[in-house]
């Protein structure tokens, strides 16, 4: 096994046991950076965020990463499975989708700290998490040659994501206005009738995100 191989298990193991800290202390409501509560709810009202979403599958897609290369024949150095790719690109497109909204857009848009977005389980979730994701897939993972198309698997988290909060806001509207409560990433703050190009427009980002994990994991990725 060499060093990039060990490297990368080292990195898919913290981002499981992170992921795994992150959503327990979420969904219990333990709290080990103040009382600031923001874009988290307790109990399993917490997935209904992709935030929590996407850390999950990335989590779950590490360990499955980490028990393969552990179980793989021979000590040779190998490319990922085409599968473990898809997946990890997916997987990570996900997190750094949910970094880079924070970053941009949720904590600057917002009326509180900056560093609220930032703290408790989103310490790991907004920011780490997805660090480690973005740094393990670009640079300790090397895959066999993928043409463009295979950057379409990045997109399907935020798809899927987007096939429950869609309906969700449009079935909770009140007087034909958006319900904050239900609009909790403020996407439709313009008014409803933006959806017809706020939805269009975050596809369009996250498939960007992909290209870029892409084209990045095939320039500086060795097997």
């Amino acid at each position: 096994m060499i060093k990039r191989e060990k490297i990368s298990i080292i990195l898919n193991s913290l981002i499981f046991i992170f992921t795994l800290f992150a959503t327990i202390s979420m969904i219990v409501g333990f709290k080990f950076m103040g009382e600031i509560e923001v874009l988290s709810s307790r109990n399993f009202k917490s997935f209904r965020y992709f935030t929590v979403d996407s850390n999950i599958f990335a989590g779950l897609v590490s360990l499955a990463f980490v028990i393969y290369k552990f179980t793989a024949k021979g000590k040779k150095s190998t490319s990922m499975p085409r599968a473990f790719y898809y997946l990890k690109l997916a997987a990570t497109t996900g997190v750094t989708l949910t970094m880079m909204v924070t970053v941009f857009f949720l904590a600057p848009t917002s009326h509180g700290n900056f560093l609220h977005y930032f703290m408790n389980s989103n310490f790991f979730m907004h920011l780490i998490t997805p660090l480690l994701c973005i740094i393990s897939f670009i640079f300790f993972e090397a895959a066999e040659p993928a043409g463009l198309i295979s950057t379409i698997p990045g997109i399907l988290p935020m798809l899927l994501y987007s096939f429950y909060y869609t309906p969700n806001i449009l079935l909770h509207l009140d007087n034909g206005k958006v319900d904050r409560n239900y609009d909790w990433y403020n996407f439709l703050a313009g008014g409803v009738n933006t959806i017809w190009f706020v939805i269009p427009i975050l596809y369009g980002v996250t498939w960007l995100f992909a290209l870029d994990l892409w084209a990045a994991n095939k320039k500086f990725a060795k097997a």
